[in-house]
């Protein structure tokens, strides 16, 4: 049958530029979404420190799990014996590419802010390289970045050394990957030996700021 008029009537086509600025819009939504719902809320900052992060529950204010490892300096290092001196423990291995020489030098530099006080805190480096941690290695490492007679690199066995990654968390150097992939932080322990904060050492950290942390412990009451 002829249409009305003898005109020709044409299919409705839809405006395939429309639906498609429709469907990516719909795509930029779920992301959003999705990347909301898989969001963390910000790490809480420990009151009166600046950078550190509140631990999880049950470990704030908890005993600081004791190490007693042999010090590159000489002798054996027991964190028992730290108390009345707050301190500071850090991961670390001396063929490390950036992280770890990052860290030392943003531990000396906070010690150095500290002036005649830096005498009264303390660092604990604590080894994730065994076998490339030796003490050759260790003591050029400490020379090299100037590191003061209270920062203690602690060295040994994995069999000895694992006991004490695990009671703070840490995945050790992979042997044999060029680059840093062990976990990076600092633990901040107080004059009653009680892990109080941690931060995040996988990026750089001012040194005024941990100078500023060593104080707030060594005043603290």
């Amino acid at each position: 049958m002829a249409a009305l008029g003898g005109g020709h009537v044409k299919p409705h086509r839809p405006n395939l530029l429309a639906l498609g600025a429709i469907a990516l819009l719909a795509l930029a939504i779920l992301l959003t979404l999705a990347l909301l719902k898989g969001s963390k809320p910000p790490l809480k900052r420990v009151s009166g420190l600046r950078d550190a992060t509140v631990l999880p529950a049950g470990l704030t204010n908890s005993p600081a799990p004791a190490i007693k490892l042999r010090d590159a300096r000489g002798g054996v290092l027991d964190t028992r014996l730290l108390r009345g001196t707050p301190y500071a423990i850090t991961f670390l291995y001396t063929s490390c590419p950036d992280v770890c020489p990052l860290i030392g030098e943003e531990l000396q530099a906070a010690l150095g802010r500290l002036g005649a006080a830096s005498r009264r805190v303390a660092v604990v480096g604590v080894s994730v390289d065994p076998r490339g941690d030796t003490l050759a290695a260790v003591r050029a490492w400490l020379r090299m970045h100037r590191e003061p007679n209270n920062f203690h690199y602690l060295i040994g066995s994995e069999r000895s050394l694992k006991p004490t990654w695990n009671a703070y968390f840490v995945a050790p150097q992979i042997p044999g990957d060029p680059n840093s992939s062990h976990t990076a932080a600092i633990w901040l322990v107080d004059r009653e030996g009680r892990r109080v904060a941690e931060i995040n050492a996988g990026a750089p950290i001012s040194p005024s700021d941990l100078a500023y942390d060593f104080r707030a412990l060594l005043h603290e009451r």
